[in-house]
């Protein structure tokens, strides 16, 4: 007989080893090499400059024609949201775009930290990115949406430098540029052209092809057959003639030829006598003047008229690898034409509601810039109780640990995102998330030593207990994730896309690596003989348990709960009535301006709300449906109780003390309800492996002591990591507001606090809920037994049907 052959223990715990100093040396090296160079050259805060915001007006755009219609205000703000965020923002949570009033908004940017950077993020707002055509004398081809051919009134260069770009471009219906192309084209975007655009194209490419014929130049990448693409022409002209003005006069005052180096749009091409090519050119735009932003295309317009004849659109040539991405493209040709303006507020106009117009934000002295400071202490407070509590095993979980932070890390900021307070309040809930999940699968191990198991089977079990509620959860946070990033609500991109990350690193390096290096490293003689030094043994007090049924017997626990309630409902109620309005309850000034008595119609407020709490609403239906089918009814019930009254008492509190309510109140109720999601999880597993162990039948009974038998150990079990989950709430409430400057107090009060109320109901509220439902089911199951269920009609002919279908 063939023997299956196995790795020796030596092996693998070789194995194990070489893994760990693996990763060790990735985290130590990487961190020093790569990490933290990239952090500190992305960090945007300059001389306590944490944010600044710029107020700017909205007027009609009376230059557009065709693109005209009207826009309701809160779809200004999200066009300029979504401008923003794919012209300087991949995740949207460096700005806030609110309106505050139908012709006034406000943009919030955490980047604009200097006087430059302000002034930058200003002109891109109120100078549109127009979509100017030049022949290759930088003659501009349209003059308000018609054709320039040679007629006596020509509007030039001259013109177009002095009055700006805006009337020299095609006219266009709203939203022409896209980068979606069935073609499957991949170095283009696609221009659609309504039917006085396509006339005037039309009469362009005939215009060439007429010329080309005349002259008999054939070629189309000669520089006379083509026409140039530029967006911000006029500001390309004034940098140049500003700042190299020597270069500019050298080109003969040719945009075309400044942009390419050596002034040539030929690239050195080389000719016979008879002026025939013998080497062709290779242009190339000069990257001193970031000319790939400005000229995005040179090609002959008879090669850009789609084959398709009923086809009004054509293809805008985009292989500049150092100027915009074809999605950038066409969001700043379509920003161009939106049928909107903005400007800035005249200083010498300027009214009381418009004192944030330019408003520098500074940090106060006490406050110090640094996410990275905030992640580490609540890290290294994980780290302390893990090495305490679980010594050598819990030294392999720190490492693995801190390997997942680095490699998230290393990701983020791989794709070139700047992470601010609110990517790291979100990394610090995902590392709650890998704490509880490592902590279950050790607590798991712990009782399975306790238990006389050795620690070859202890860790087995441990494994195979822990690895489906670690996808299960997975699977959750996944598919909310995914949710959250779509729907692109106020900051839910940014939330969604860093837990979607996390979720798959968890699943690979948590799930995967830790459970393959840990199961390897234990299986030596060595830590069977000491398990010592695996974990620490304490000794169970021997009245805890009585103490736990206490616990579920008390009724006072609910009392400060109530007592919050019935505060924030009073606090509410008197500013509401002072203020003669409901907003007024909440302190919504930072939010709504310094007007409380705002209408919805003029704002986007109500828009984000309404969106915001939809996708709230939709990410605890997918997680309570989840659990519900899972594991239980009762289960998926608890897990949406506990969410509601979390979130109700985060909002409670936060009413109370009277700190500020902005938009940053959602992105913290999206991570609450991802860490009640992560818990409800957790808890739902490990009370279903308690019932399902003891079911032999499908009709077994638990008693009312079993049922409190089982939440008592239960309690017992999680008392230790629940006082460090409070532990580790407090030092977020205490540490964050001092580190994470620009981020409101309101998401890291939601985040830490959620945590201490997870503590609280935890162990004194949801017990006694989770038992009386329990408790509730095995009565109506007995209730039905008694009554003889199986003892109908409709029953009985299921089973004689059964018994003669097994018979055939």
């Amino acid at each position: 007989m063939n023997k299956k052959s196995k790795l020796s223990p030596a092996v693998k715990w070789l194995f194990g080893i070489f893994i760990l100093i693996g990763m060790i040396l990735s985290v130590v090296f990487g961190s020093i090499f790569f990490l933290t160079p990239k952090l500190k050259a992305t960090n945007p805060v300059v001389n306590n400059n944490i944010h600044s915001n710029i107020q700017l007006r909205i007027k009609e755009d009376n230059f557009q024609t065709s693109s005209k219609r009207d826009l309701a205000p809160n779809k200004v703000a999200e066009i300029i949201k979504n401008y923003l965020q794919v012209k300087e923002d991949q995740l949207t949570s460096n700005f806030d775009v609110n309106l505050l009033s139908a012709d006034k908004i406000q943009v919030k940017s955490l980047l604009a930290t200097t006087d430059d950077k302000r002034d930058e993020l200003i002109n891109l707002l109120t100078n549109k990115p127009y979509l100017t055509v030049t022949d290759h004398t930088g003659k501009p081809l349209f003059y308000k949406g018609r054709f320039q051919d040679n007629f006596e009134n020509f509007h030039g260069l001259d013109e177009l430098i002095k009055e700006g770009s805006r009337d020299f471009n095609m006219d266009l219906d709203a939203n022409p540029a896209s980068d979606k192309i069935d073609e499957g084209y991949s170095d283009r975007i696609k221009i659609k052209l309504n039917d006085y655009a396509w006339d005037q194209f039309t009469r362009l490419a005939f215009f060439y092809f007429l010329r080309s014929n005349q002259t008999q130049n054939l070629n189309f990448d000669d520089p006379e057959n083509k026409v140039y693409f530029w967006l911000n022409l006029d500001e390309f002209i004034k940098n140049s003639m500003k700042n190299d003005k020597k270069g500019w006069e050298a080109a003969n005052g040719n945009p075309v030829n400044y942009a390419y180096v050596g002034n040539d749009p030929r690239g050195n091409e080389k000719r016979d006598e008879n002026g025939r090519i013998i080497k062709k050119g290779s242009p190339f735009l000069k990257n001193s003047i970031n000319a790939q932003k400005y000229l995005i295309s040179a090609v002959s317009p008879i090669s850009l008229i789609s084959t398709k004849k009923r086809d009004s659109i054509f293809y805008l040539i985009n292989n500049s690898p150092n100027g915009y991405s074809n999605r950038q493209l066409a969001s700043l040709i379509n920003f161009s034409y939106t049928p909107f303006l903005l400007e800035k507020v005249d200083i010498s106009t300027k009214t009381e509601n418009d004192s944030l117009f330019v408003n520098k934000v500074n940090k106060p002295t006490y406050q110090y810039d640094s996410y990275i400071l905030v992640i580490v202490i609540i890290f290294a407070l994980m780290s302390i109780f893990l090495g305490i509590k679980y010594r050598l095993l819990g030294a392999i979980s720190v490492v693995v640990m801190a390997f997942l932070l680095f490699v998230l890390l290393s990701i983020i900021v791989a794709f070139g995102v700047v992470i601010n307070s609110l990517i790291a309040i979100t990394i610090i809930s995902m590392l709650f998330v890998v704490f509880i999940l490592v902590t279950k699968k050790l607590q798991i191990f712990e009782k399975e030593i306790f238990d006389g198991s050795s620690t070859s089977k202890a860790m087995n079990k441990a494994n195979k207990k822990s690895v489906l509620s670690s996808l299960d959860l997975l699977a959750t946070l996944g598919i909310s994730s995914i949710i959250a990033f779509y729907l692109n609500v106020n900051h839910s991109s940014t939330i969604g896309a860093i837990i979607g990350i996390a979720s798959l690193l968890i699943l690979a390096i948590i799930t995967g690596l830790y459970t393959l290096v840990i199961r390897s490293l234990i299986q030596s003689d060595i830590f069977e003989k000491k398990k010592k030094l695996l974990l620490h043994k304490a000794k169970i007090k021997t009245n805890l348990s009585s103490k736990i049924d206490i616990f579920l017997k008390a009724k006072f626990f609910i009392v400060p709960i109530i007592l919050i309630f019935v505060t924030a409902f009073v606090v509410f109620t008197s500013f509401a009535i002072k203020d003669k309005s409901l907003f007024a309850g909440f302190n919504t000034k930072e939010f709504f301006g310094k007007n409380i008595m705002f209408s919805f119609r003029d704002t986007n407020i109500g828009y984000m709300i309404g969106w915001t709490t939809l996708l709230i609403v939709l990410i605890n239906v997918v997680a309570m449906l989840y659990i519900t089918f899972r594991y239980s009814v009762q289960d998926g019930f608890i897990y949406l109780i506990k969410n509601l009254i979390s979130s109700l008492l985060v909002i409670s509190f936060l009413v109370i003390i009277r700190s500020k309510i902005d938009n940053f109140i959602y992105d913290g109720l999206i991570l609450v309800t991802f860490i009640n999601v992560c818990d409800g999880v957790i808890n739902s597993s490990r009370i279903n492996s308690e019932i399902k162990k003891d079911i032999n039948t499908k009709n077994y009974i638990y008693t009312r002591d079993q049922i409190k038998d089982i939440f008592s150990i239960w309690i017992t079990d999680i008392f230790l990591v629940q006082n460090v989950n409070l532990l580790l709430g407090i030092a977020i409430l205490i540490t964050a507001p001092f580190l994470l400057v620009n981020i409101s107090f309101s998401v890291i009060f939601s985040l830490g606090f959620s945590i201490v109320i997870m503590w609280y109901l935890n162990l004194f509220i949801i017990p006694r809920i989770w038992e009386a439902l329990l408790i509730k089911k095995y009565s109506n199951k007995q209730i039905r037994i008694q009554k003889e269920f199986w003892k109908t009609q409709k029953i009985e002919e299921q089973t004689f049907i059964g018994i003669n279908d097994f018979s055939m």
